[in-house]
């Protein structure tokens, strides 16, 4: 009997013990979306972190700027201030930043040096004018592979003189700068605000360059995808291609680049630092991804016969 009680008096003990021992609270990490959901290369970020994040014990909450559809600058530093305040409020133990947007209104300002980890990514060519790393600040940032892209067009075509067309956003003018470097020919910039504005230039530029890269439509008013893949099948006289997965239906070929890539890579780096590792400790690096992509509507209007070598290494070919 009193080794029954005993055995029961210290089951009962370590029950008490047991609740009194703290709950393991879920770290949290907040994610911070410089543009807007249904943005493909945002989405292609997010739905990574969620995918490499929800295995784990983390809560994660998602905040977007929307600063594609609201370039101004009066909006960019307010909504960051509102950003702030939700670091505040939710008091997350790791950010994920994506997009120059969220480095540039938020990081710096506000958390240079701080306490509060952040992790980057999505940050075009360099961080440099950031001034990353900071001690609490790592990431990846996103190098369009135009080099391979400008090899692969002149598989098809004589190229001294090259153009570009994208939106005028900050993130496509800095992409503009820093292509302009990698490709090394005569190069021909072209930004616009509008859907007309951007038929108009395409149409100009097919009389005054070799190639022409097609940049980010995003931020480009009145942009109908329907009509701009029958637009450029109608009037592309000139090698095109772009970096982006999304503007390929569009172009003859595409070299581009991987939001997956990008948001894996910030969520598992948001993890190691959960575990313990210091951001200082992780160095800045780039992406090393990229897919080939082949508009064969787009090289049936060229005239052009793609050869077996360009057909075996594709990630994809439109019909």
């Amino acid at each position: 009997m009193y080794k029954s009680v005993s055995r029961l008096a210290l089951v009962a003990s370590m029950i008490l013990i047991g609740l009194a021992l703290p709950v393991q609270a879920a770290k949290r990490v907040l994610y911070i979306d410089s543009y807007h959901q249904g943005y493909p290369w945002s989405d292609g970020i997010t739905e990574a972190v969620q995918s490499v994040l929800e295995p784990e014990n983390v809560t994660l909450k998602i905040i977007r700027l929307d600063t594609k559809n609201n370039p101004g600058e009066a909006y960019k530093k307010d909504v960051a201030l509102k950003a702030k305040a939700t670091i505040e409020s939710f008091r997350p133990d790791v950010v994920i930043a994506s997009d120059d947007n969220a480095s540039k209104y938020i990081i710096v300002p506000y958390y240079k040096n701080a306490r509060l980890p952040f992790v980057f990514c999505g940050v075009n060519y360099t961080a440099e004018p950031y001034g990353f790393p900071f001690s609490n600040v790592t990431g990846m940032v996103e190098l369009p592979p135009a080099i391979k892209l400008i090899y692969s067009l002149k598989h098809f075509t004589r190229i001294t003189k090259v153009g570009y067309l994208a939106a005028d956003t900050l993130t496509e003018r800095k992409d503009g700068e820093f292509t302009k470097r990698d490709v090394r020919e005569d190069f021909i910039e072209r930004y616009v605000s509008t859907f007309s504005q951007w038929k108009r230039e395409f149409a100009k530029l097919q009389d005054e360059v070799d190639a022409l890269i097609i940049g980010n439509n995003g931020g480009i008013k009145g942009w109908d995808d329907d009509e701009a893949r029958r637009f450029a099948e109608q009037n592309t006289r000139i090698a095109t291609g772009c970096l982006l997965d999304w503007i390929a239906p569009i172009a003859f070929l595409g070299a581009t680049r991987s939001a997956t890539e990008q948001g894996a890579y910030a969520a598992q780096t948001a993890l190691k630092i959960l575990n313990g590792t210091r951001p200082s400790d992780i160095p800045i690096r780039g992406n090393v991804q990229a897919n080939i992509i082949i508009n064969m509507r787009i090289a049936k209007k060229l005239n052009k016969k793609i050869p077996n070598s360009f057909l075996k290494i594709a990630t994809k070919i439109i019909e």
